[in-house]
């Protein structure tokens, strides 16, 4: 019996003292409500601080998407364009079935190549303003010239159409070279589109410009006229 009851105070003194143990712990830990505040706000700080890390890194990681997009369009052979005159086909390349009326805006975009506007042979050129395809040739020492508008053929049929007529052209024997006239004397040339010899003189101090039709009065009578008012009003 001593023995079992020594048992049971040893048991009863660990009891004991694990008790103490947690008391003086419950004692000098700090647990109040402002410092369980602190630890939640505390957290909330950290959490926001790493929220705004990874913003930032997406934010960046948007900035540099955007930068390689933007290398790629202009690295790109495709641009945006606004045909303000509209878009034409077969069926709008008949003269019955042309936009009325003609002169009204149909503006249209399109994704069209950077090249579009380039043309490999100089007397096929894009002319802005009317947005077409022109074609120059010299014929009978005049010079000529042919459209294709773009609201009437399109935009690729009317590039490649002013190319074809060209070549047929060309396969006729209709493209003659650039005359050359000189008339020798200062003040006096001779214009290619109206066909006239044009004299340039003063009168009273005042420029003076007068133009004589080769077609009316004959090629050598116009340029000897326009050299004898040249002539006549020379000091």
């Amino acid at each position: 019996m001593n023995a079992y009851n020594i048992v049971i105070s040893l048991h009863d003194k660990r009891k004991k003292k694990k008790l103490l143990l947690l008391c003086l712990n419950k004692a000098l830990l700090h647990t109040s409500k402002l410092c369980r505040y602190r630890k939640s706000s505390s957290n909330i700080s950290s959490f926001n601080n790493s929220s705004l890390l990874i913003c930032n890194e997406k934010e960046k990681d948007g900035s540099r998407d955007n930068s390689i997009l933007s290398d790629v369009k202009k690295k790109s052979d495709f641009i945006q364009y606004v045909f303000k005159w509209g878009i034409g086909n077969k069926f709008r390349s008949d003269p019955e079935n042309r936009y009325h009326p003609v002169h009204l805006h149909r503006s249209k975009e399109v994704t069209i190549r950077k090249s579009y506007f380039e043309s490999v042979n100089k007397n096929i050129k894009y002319e802005d303003l009317n947005e077409q395809w022109e074609v120059f040739w010299f014929e009978n020492n005049k010079l000529n010239a042919k459209p294709f508008p773009v609201k009437k053929y399109g935009i690729e049929t009317a590039k490649r159409e002013a190319f074809k007529f060209y070549e047929s052209l060309k396969a006729e024997n209709r493209v003659n070279t650039k005359p050359q006239y000189e008339s020798e004397v200062e003040g006096v040339h001779y214009d290619v589109v109206t066909n006239c010899w044009v004299s340039f003189y003063r009168l009273n101090n005042f420029p003076v410009c007068r133009s004589f039709s080769a077609e009316y009065h004959g090629f050598e009578t116009a340029k000897r006229m326009a050299i004898d008012r040249v002539n006549k009003h020379k000091k």
